[in-house]
């Protein structure tokens, strides 16, 4: 017998089957992967060739016209052809800018130097095709000068030149000029970008009156000429004429525009810590120094005492405090003596802890006599500060003598609501029929219920601030008013209010490098009328009681280290404000 065998073709496994499948699925995904890179990357191509493809065409199209009419419309120098226009190749839309200028070629010489005077030389065209891909923007260009087949000439036209500068006369690259005319039988309005020395030229432009110009920057304020019109009938800055086969220059000046924020404030609770020395009570520690007659000075006598010695106060805690204010001292040095006074952060009886030059610039290296602002310092994070002071004296015979040192301090002030006021730039642009300045700027605002108002972009310069309230006068304006805004920055003016009067004086105390004095003792006088204050932390000082319609006030300003001064018949009529420089001792 014979025995019977079957064959048996053993199938894939589940798990075998779901494998393949994998793999196969990882193989065609990366084709496609691949094939889409493949087509973006084609799809791209073909966009940027048909771009260069019509910028090719273009700048052909351009060389095939005659010299003279190679323009744009409403351009320098005029043409048929648009500034801006659209087409669309192979289903994709793009935008073609073009632009064209004279030329002032450096061969014959430019500018000024030019041999023949003539600066529009040939014509420069730039063609700009732009379109999105993908969601990404593209841009190519084609550049091409333009010969005439003759010699340069300026028949019927000329060179307008403008430079730009910002608020410290450096030039201002990149600065959009834009140039309207509308007198001639063509509407001009084309814009240029200033060079890397700030200067937009227009060779070319036809000979005109009544160019307008208008200077700005993405940021920045503007700067422009203007027509005379009834509301501005004598423009600082008239439209400009281009004569022809003339230079016409204009210079304009723009900056990065700043925020300004305003606050609304009423009068303050001060405070103060003031040691006179006449006692030990408010000093903490001591070593080599001796309390005297009101004063403290090294310890021993003439002829032995130390090199240096030290002392510091207790510390300085407010129970309510809103801002720290003023340091002061005074010290009477002789030849080879010193004193220096640091501020330090104090914590629980005996911790000091230098306040960092970061927090309270200068505080590391000491302070001589005089007056610190001490506002920047952060009560959350400086609650209690103390004194210390280091006596210090080359000369065994002599000896430095401190006799009085204080800090002054806001406990509370309170912001108050919906308070009208005008801000009036000092610039102008131009006159009215009586002669009166035309302001560049003047608009009026309102704080909001918390005492604020927050003004964007507004161009540097300086600004007069009125409050406009009859309820109210300025007793204070931190910084001082008329209020010097700076190109680029975000500032705040705080302006402290009291109830208004019929008679009122504010005094700010400057030093000869403009900079405010704190503590400087101010006095006013006239027969019957006496009264003294010390200017705040922003270096001012208020006087609202007492005062009558007069001419014939004394002021008397005095501060350590400076030279006193006096200035007779001074006049208080109404509001009235004075700003008194000392000089250095």
């Amino acid at each position: 017998m014979y025995a019977l065998r079957k064959n048996r073709t053993k199938g894939m496994s589940l798990v075998e089957l779901l494998v393949a499948i994998g793999l196969l699925m990882l193989v065609f995904g990366g084709l496609m992967t691949s094939f889409q890179i493949i087509v973006t990357l084609i799809g791209s191509a073909k966009a940027q060739a048909g771009a260069l493809a019509l910028a090719n065409e273009k700048i052909e199209y351009i060389r095939s016209l005659s010299y003279d009419t190679v323009g744009t419309i409403a351009g320098i120098p005029n043409g048929p052809l648009p500034q801006i226009s659209t087409t669309s190749l192979n289903g994709i839309l793009y935008t073609e800018r073009l632009l064209i200028g004279y030329i002032d070629d450096a061969a014959d010489g430019e500018g000024a130097s030019d041999i023949n005077g003539i600066l529009a030389d040939y014509k420069l065209v730039k063609v700009e095709y732009s379109w999105v891909d993908k969601g990404s923007p593209k841009t190519i260009s084609l550049i091409s000068n333009i010969v005439p087949r003759g010699i340069e000439t300026t028949a019927g036209g000329g060179t307008l030149t403008v430079n730009v500068f910002n608020a410290n006369t450096d030039p201002v690259a990149g600065a959009s000029v834009r140039v309207y005319n509308d007198t001639g039988t063509t509407t001009i309005d084309t814009i240029r970008y200033t060079n890397s020395a700030g200067i937009a030229m227009f060779s070319g432009a036809p000979a005109l009156s009544n160019y307008e110009i208008t200077v700005t920057d993405t940021g920045y304020s503007t700067d422009q000429t203007y027509s005379a019109s009834t509301t501005n009938p004598n423009p600082l800055t008239p439209h400009v004429a281009v004569l022809e086969s003339e230079v016409s220059t204009m210079n304009f000046q723009i900056d990065e525009l700043s925020d300004l924020s305003v606050q609304t404030l009423g009068l303050p609770t001060l405070g103060e810590f003031e040691d006179l020395f006449n006692d030990a009570t408010t000093i903490a520690t001591s070593t080599n120094t001796a309390l005297a007659s009101g004063a403290v000075r090294l310890s021993g006598s003439s002829g032995s005492y130390p090199p240096s010695g030290m002392l510091f106060s207790n510390g300085v805690n407010p129970g309510t405090l809103k801002s720290w204010e003023t340091l002061s001292y005074e010290a009477t040095l002789p030849a080879a003596t010193d004193v220096l006074v640091r501020v330090y952060s104090r914590t629980g009886t005996t911790t000091l802890t230098l306040i960092p030059d970061a927090d309270l610039p200068g505080n590391s290296a000491g302070f001589a006599a005089g007056s610190v602002n001490l506002t920047a310092l952060d009560v959350s994070t400086y609650g209690e500060i103390a004194l210390g002071a280091v006596l210090s004296s080359s000369d065994t015979a002599v000896t430095p003598v401190l006799s009085m040192w204080k800090i002054t301090y806001k406990e509370t002030q309170s912001q108050i609501a919906s308070i009208p006021f005008k801000m009036t730039s000092s610039k102008t642009i131009g006159t009215d029929i009586s002669a009166l300045p035309i302001y560049k700027y003047q608009k009026s605002f309102t704080t909001d219920a918390s005492g604020d108002r927050s003004i964007a972009d507004l161009e540097w310069g300086v600004y007069d601030v009125e409050v406009t309230s009859a309820a109210y006068d300025i007793a204070e304006a931190c910084e001082n008013v008329p209020y010097s805004l700076d190109p680029a920055v975000n500032e705040t003016l705080s302006l402290t209010l009291a109830p208004a009067t019929t008679y009122s004086l504010r005094v700010a105390v400057y030093d000869s490098a403009g900079e405010v004095i704190p503590n400087a003792e101010v006095t006013i006088s006239r027969p019957g009328y006496n009264r003294s204050i010390y200017t705040s932390a922003c270096g001012q000082g208020f006087f609202n009681s007492g005062l009558s319609s007069a001419l014939d006030y004394t002021l008397n300003v005095q501060a350590f280290g400076y030279t006193s001064q006096t200035i007779s018949d001074v006049a208080v009529e109404g509001t009235q404000t004075y700003a008194v420089t000392l000089v250095e001792s």
